[in-house]
């Protein structure tokens, strides 16, 4: 068995930071902010059609200028561990099950904020995209099993319906951690949803 972790909204507790910076791009273009229950309840991937339907005008904008203004914003809030983050990925070490984080991140950005966390000799492996285009982790979650081999069973614990898309392109298991960017109302029919990590990881191993 290999847990294949999500980051952010899973490990890292970023909501504040996540709809901090969205707001603040959509203040900036004179559009309507949104609270944490609205943001939970309709953020997506790929994040471009997220915008699009909160009014910003995609059609109008640099993407790239956009994603750099969102990842400015958000690394301006003091992140952190999801509280019980390190009780679980110790759990999944003392079970001697292998680890890794594969996220839609780029890869720059997530070492460097797993790094203020010391927790990178958790993981086996650790991979991000190579921009900043919050679409998707498909072809990461691929090149990982295409590293370890496809003999394992592999369980997915993420926060959010791409990882269930995620775990589906695999062939593997997903569990919810209900505490991230999706509310549990969204996820509950498609797999099981944790309220803690710990109890991610429990139903994972068992």
């Amino acid at each position: 068995m290999r847990i294949i972790w999500d980051w952010n909204g899973t490990l890292l507790d970023d909501n504040h930071a996540s709809l901090s910076a969205l707001n603040a791009i959509l203040s900036r273009r004179g559009l309507k902010t949104v609270d944490l229950d609205y943001y939970r309840k309709n953020f997506a991937f790929p994040v471009r059609y997220f915008y699009e339907s909160l009014g910003v005008k995609i059609e109008c904008e640099d993407w790239d200028k956009l994603a750099q203004e969102y990842h400015d914003a958000y690394h301006e809030a003091q992140l952190r561990l999801t509280g019980d983050a390190l009780e679980a990925l110790s759990l999944v070490k003392e079970n001697n099950v292998p680890q890794a984080v594969v996220s839609a991140m780029r890869e720059d950005y997530l070492k460097s904020d797993m790094d203020k966390f010391g927790i990178r000799s958790f993981f086996e492996a650790v991979l991000g995209t190579n921009n900043l285009d919050g679409c998707s982790k498909l072809s990461r979650i691929k090149d990982y099993v295409a590293l370890v081999g496809k003999s394992d069973e592999y369980v997915v614990i993420g926060d959010s319906l791409h990882d269930k898309e995620v775990a589906d392109a695999i062939g593997a298991r997903c569990v919810f951690y209900g505490g991230g960017s999706h509310d549990p109302s969204r996820l509950i029919s498609l797999a099981p949803v944790a309220r803690t990590l710990v109890e991610a990881v429990s139903i994972a191993i068992n």
